[in-house]
């Protein structure tokens, strides 16, 4: 038991640390792909399309890739059953992946002539989609849904951070010089061995569902109802993850030429990113809610920059701002997706071919297809900000409202549930021993605050009518979490777990 703790804490590790290098040496190789662009554009005096062409349509084929890699792991993992070879299908793809897309970064630094440079750079942002998707699934296969948005956000402030410090040298300017593929092809290969140190054992958390060691509970009278409840929450969580980035977008748009005509430093701005990365990853970790609020409530910034940027505030100001709240978003709709791709492994496990965990890195495609839809309207519409700032304000509205359907959907289970206060029900109880032992075992199997609730009362022998009744909810959400723990723990029925839980006490 003890080195199956100690394996987990690994994978997590390894899991940061191959998070975090792949957006630093991706993210920095498109910002070199972004100022080889900006230089070819500048002779014809055309550095207005800049932002068009890489922010905006970079991205598109950004999602492209993700699209590409999800319906590879939907076709090939799962629909054709490759349980056992999943391990190594993703590690072997992630290494010819990750090679190929240094030498296609070295052609779009190398080439002077921009038709060149566009097309292999759109093919780079393509490869940089699948790199991002297979992480996701990293993230979402190996690491316990409680610490996803800590690994996550601490990740990704790698990789920021390091982008930061890599263009540091050469008074500034190393991103911009080809020597600067060295390095990415030395954080690559660090990368590859780091994925392949990874430990495919019982330490990750979907081990058992790869290997058919674990059946899923049988359902069969509520699998309607099951599927219908999974696409109405796939759509709320669409809709609301592009109208997030529509409005973050709309609202901090400001001309993207600033960064080669101004003398803005890209990488220095985007060092600001960590901020809200670590406080996403935090937030979301304790509180899945409270992070989905959080992204709402910080929409209200982007309208507070309207002044700022009506008032001619520096664009240096304005990019650290953007920066600092991206971060929320990108932390809440990744683990948004990766959270609803895990919880479909109950009722449709991969050994039936029928698992949602394909959509697990849909929250970045979304997001990515909202950043270049908000790009497209604010190019449109930057000489008229009246009609900008009105439609910004139009889509906030319909964004409020969307989340409160998705929020009611997802959480008002959960929220029902913490309302009787299980921690100080748990403190305050005389078996503190008992406590600790509930605590440690629902850590250890990775069980959420709202099933660590039920398995309190299971625990007491309470049945599932009882325990809606205790919990103020209804009998099938009850069923749903009891389903989930028996999932997590391998166990097929109540007695098993019982006896589980008292093994694990003794």
């Amino acid at each position: 038991m003890h080195n199956k703790k100690i394996n987990r804490v690994w994978n997590n590790i390894i899991a940061i640390l191959v998070i975090g290098l792949s957006f630093l040496w991706t993210g920095s190789a498109f910002l070199s792909w972004v100022y080889n662009v900006a230089a070819l554009l500048e002779p014809i005096n055309r550095i207005d399309l800049l932002e068009l062409l890489t922010e905006g349509v970079g991205y598109v084929f950004q999602a492209l890739g993700i699209l590409i890699f999800s319906l590879f792991i939907k076709h090939y993992l799962i629909s054709t059953r490759v349980v056992h070879s999943a391990d190594i299908l993703l590690k072997a793809t992630f290494l010819i992946v990750s090679l190929t897309d240094v030498m296609i970064t070295f052609i779009c630094m190398n080439t002077a002539v921009l038709s060149t440079a566009l097309i292999f750079g759109y093919i780079q942002n393509i490869l940089h989609g699948i790199i991002a998707a297979m992480y996701i699934y990293m993230l979402t296969l190996y690491v316990e849904i409680g610490r996803r948005g800590i690994v996550f956000g601490v990740g990704y402030s790698i990789g920021s951070i390091g982008s930061y410090l890599i263009s540091l040298i050469n008074s500034g300017n190393f991103l911009r010089d080809i020597r600067c593929i060295q390095i990415y092809i030395t954080v690559t290969v660090v990368t590859i061995i780091l994925i392949y140190t990874c430990i495919f054992t019982e330490a990750s958390a979907v081990y058992k569902i790869f290997t058919g060691k674990a059946d899923a509970p049988d359902n069969p009278a509520d699998e309607a109802d099951i599927h219908n409840v999974a696409i109405h929450i796939i759509v709320l969580a669409t809709a609301v993850v592009i109208l997030l980035s529509l409005v973050k977008g709309l609202g901090f748009y400001f001309d993207f030429s600033d960064v080669w005509t101004g003398g803005m430093s890209l990488e220095y701005t985007r060092m600001y990113y960590a901020i809200g990365l670590l406080l996403a990853g935090i937030i979301n970790d304790i509180n899945r809610r409270w992070g989905g609020i959080l992204c709402v409530a910080a929409l209200v910034f982007p309208f507070v920059l309207i002044l700022l940027n009506s008032a001619s505030v520096s664009g240096t100001v304005l990019w650290i701002i953007n920066y600092s709240i991206t971060g929320l978003y990108v932390v809440y709709r990744v683990l948004l997706f990766s959270d609803i791709a895990w919880e479909s492994l109950i009722y449709k496990p991969l050994s039936k071919g029928k698992s949602l965990l394909f959509i697990a890195p849909f929250g970045l495609m979304f997001g990515r297809i909202g950043d270049f839809i908000s790009t497209v309207i604010g190019i449109k519409l930057s000489s008229s900000p009246i009609i900008l700032n009105s439609i910004t304000a139009i889509i906030f509205v319909i964004t409020v409202i969307v989340f409160l359907a998705l929020f009611t959907r997802l959480y008002l289970g959960e929220m029902a549930m913490q309302s009787n206060n299980f921690y100080a029900e748990m403190a305050s109880n005389e078996q503190s021993a008992n406590s600790e032992t509930s605590i440690g075992f629902s850590d250890y199997y990775g069980l959420t605050d709202r099933e660590m609730l039920v398995l309190y009362h299971i625990t007491n022998r309470l049945t599932n009518k009882e325990i809606a009744a205790e919990l103020f909810v209804q009998e099938s959400t009850v069923k749903y979490h009891v389903k989930n723990i028996l999932r997590k723990t391998g166990c097929s029925n109540r007695k098993e777990l019982l006896a589980l839980y008292e093994g694990y006490k003794h």
